[in-house]
C-alpha cells in the first residue's frame, strides 16, 4: 500500500516545481521505479533527468500518446503515482528504459553550482543604479577587507521595501525557471530564520521579478533553467531620509547665493531621483530654507569663503557654524538614524590643509566632525544668471556620501586618491569627477541593513 501523496503545484515542464513537490514526485517515482533502473536523486531540482521519467512515466502506465512530462496537483498521473498497480505496470515495460540516465551519478553529491554555464544577466528593466552584473566589473566594490563585502560570485541588486524591481535574464521564457533558497516557499516568499518574510522572487517570461518586504541585506538566490546557472545578491533598504536645512549666504550688499529657491528643489530632485534614491533608497528632505546676509553672519565674507584647517583664526566657516541646527526627526522602516545636515550655498569656496602654501578652489565641503551636526558648504556652480543644477546636485551627493560613509576608504591599497574618495571615473564618490554611480559597499554602508538569521531550512 503506498502512502498518498499531494503536492500544491504542479512539477516538471512549464511547472512551478515547488523543491517539496519535486521532492514528493521524485521520491514517489524511485518507489514505482524497477530496482534494476537508475534512480533519480530526491534534491528538489527539476532537471532534464526528472521530467524525462515523468514523461516515461504517462507514457508506459498512464497512456499518453503524447506526455506532457508534467504532473499537476489533480489529474490522472498523480492518480497513478498513488496507485501500487503502478509499479507492476511499469516493471514490465516491453520497451525498457532506453538511454535515461540519473541526475547525478552520486547520490550523495550536491548541485556544484560553480561548474553549471551561466545564464547571462542583461540587468534591470527599469535602468536604474544600485546593480552590479555578473561577471562583476574589476572595480565593483572597493577595499577587499571591508567587513560589509558579499561574497562576489553572482550579481547584486538592490530593492526598495515595499516597491519592486525586475530583472531581466537570458533564460527561454518557454522553459520552467527555478528558483533556490532554503528559506523560500512555493509563492517565491523569501523569509529568515525567524520566519519573517523578507522579499518575494517570481518569474514572468525571463524577468525575474523582486518585492522588498523586510530590510535585509546580500540575500542569495540560485537560478536554475536547463543545466545553467546564475546566483543574484538581494538587498533590502528601507528609506533613509536625510533632513537637511538649507542657508543661502549673502557676502555682500549684491553678492548673493546664485542658487534660487526654485533652482534649489530642482538640484534636489535630480540628486534624489537620479542618483541617491534609485541605487540606496536614500532621500534628502529640505526641511528648511533662510538667507544669510553680511549682518547675520556679521562678516562680509567677499566672493570667496575660505576654509582653513590649519589655522583656526583665519576659517571663514566659524562665522556660519552659529546658525547650525540639530534637530531630530524619525526615520520609516527603523532605518538608522541620521543627523540634520545644515548646508551652506556660497558663490565661491576654497580650502587649505595643512602644509599648502595656497588655497585651492573645491566644489563642496563635508564637516562632520568639527561641530555637533554636519555642516557643508557648496559652490553655487553658477556662471551669470544660469545655475548648473546639475553639476550641484551631484556635489551635494557627493558630500552627503562622505557623510554617510565616513571612514570606509582608509587604505591606501585600495583607493588610490585622497581618504574618502572612490578613484573609479564613473563613481559618485570621486575625487571632483562627475560620475554618479554609488558603489556595492558603499550602498551597503550608507544605507545599512543588518544581516538576518541563516534561512529557514525546507
Amino acid at each position: 500500500m503506498l502512502q498518498r501523496i499531494q503536492i500544491e503545484r504542479s512539477v516538471g515542464e512549464m511547472a512551478r516545481n515547488n523543491i517539496a513537490d519535486v521532492r514528493k514526485v521524485q521520491e514517489r517515482l524511485n518507489e514505482l521505479l524497477d530496482p534494476d533502473r537508475p534512480q533519480l536523486v530526491p534534491d528538489g531540482i527539476n532537471g532534464p533527468n526528472t521530467k524525462d521519467l515523468i514523461g516515461d512515466f504517462q507514457k508506459k502506465v498512464v497512456g499518453f500518446a503524447n506526455p506532457d512530462r508534467r504532473v499537476d496537483p489533480v489529474g490522472r498521473t498523480i492518480s497513478a503515482l498513488n496507485d501500487i498497480a503502478s509499479r507492476e505496470k511499469w516493471k514490465h515495460d516491453p520497451d525498457g528504459p532506453g538511454t535515461w540516465e540519473p541526475d547525478w551519478p552520486e547520490p550523495s553529491k550536491s548541485i556544484d553550482f560553480d561548474k553549471l554555464p551561466k545564464i547571462p544577466v542583461v540587468g534591470p528593466l527599469d535602468h536604474k543604479g544600485g546593480f552590479d552584473s555578473f561577471p562583476p566589473p574589476a572595480q565593483i566594490l572597493g577595499p577587499d577587507d571591508f567587513s560589509a563585502i558579499a561574497a562576489r560570485d553572482g550579481a547584486w541588486i538592490m530593492v526598495p521595501i515595499d516597491a519592486e524591481r525586475e530583472v531581466q535574464l537570458g533564460v527561454d521564457p518557454s522553459q520552467p525557471v527555478q528558483i533556490l533558497n532554503n528559506g523560500i516557499d512555493e509563492d517565491g516568499i523569501v523569509s529568515s530564520f525567524t520566519k519573517e518574510p523578507l522579499l518575494r522572487a517570481t518569474f514572468k517570461e525571463d524577468r525575474l521579478k523582486l518585492k522588498g518586504l523586510s530590510p535585509c541585506k546580500s540575500c542569495r538566490l540560485d537560478i536554475l533553467q536547463n543545466d545553467r546557472h546564475l546566483r543574484i545578491y538581494v538587498s533590502v533598504k528601507p528609506r533613509r531620509v536625510i533632513p537637511i536645512f538649507v542657508f543661502h549666504v549673502q557676502h555682500g550688499p549684491a553678492m548673493k547665493s546664485r542658487v534660487s529657491s526654485s533652482e534649489l528643489r530642482t538640484i534636489l530632485k535630480i540628486a534624489n531621483s537620479e542618483i541617491l534614491t534609485p541605487q540606496c533608497n536614500i532621500e534628502i528632505d529640505l526641511k528648511g530654507e533662510k538667507d544669510l546676509s553680511h549682518k547675520d553672519t556679521g562678516k562680509r565674507l567677499g566672493r570667496v569663503v575660505t576654509r582653513d584647517s590649519a589655522n583656526a583664526e583665519n576659517d571663514e566657516w566659524k562665522y556660519l557654524a552659529p546658525f547650525l541646527i540639530d534637530r531630530s526627526f524619525p526615520q520609516p522602516h527603523g532605518a538608522k538614524e541620521v543627523k540634520t545636515v545644515n548646508i551652506f550655498i556660497v558663490r565661491e569656496m576654497d580650502t587649505i590643509v595643512e602644509g599648502q602654501k595656497k588655497p585651492f578652489g573645491v566644489r563642496g565641503a563635508m564637516n562632520a566632525h568639527q561641530h555637533s551636526v554636519p555642516m557643508c558648504l557648496l559652490d553655487d556652480r553658477s556662471i551669470g544668471r544660469l545655475t548648473k543644477v546639475d553639476a550641484v546636485a551631484r556635489t551635494l551627493a557627493h558630500e552627503l556620501g562622505h557623510l554617510l560613509i565616513g571612514a570606509l576608504y582608509t587604505h591606501d591599497h585600495d583607493i588610490h586618491q585622497p581618504a574618502s574618495h572612490n578613484h573609479y571615473s564613473d563613481a559618485l564618490m570621486l575625487g571632483g569627477g562627475s560620475g554618479k554611480k554609488i558603489y556595492r559597499v558603499e550602498i551597503e554602508v550608507m544605507n545599512p541593513t543588518k544581516h538576518k538569521p541563516p534561512p529557514l531550512k525546507v
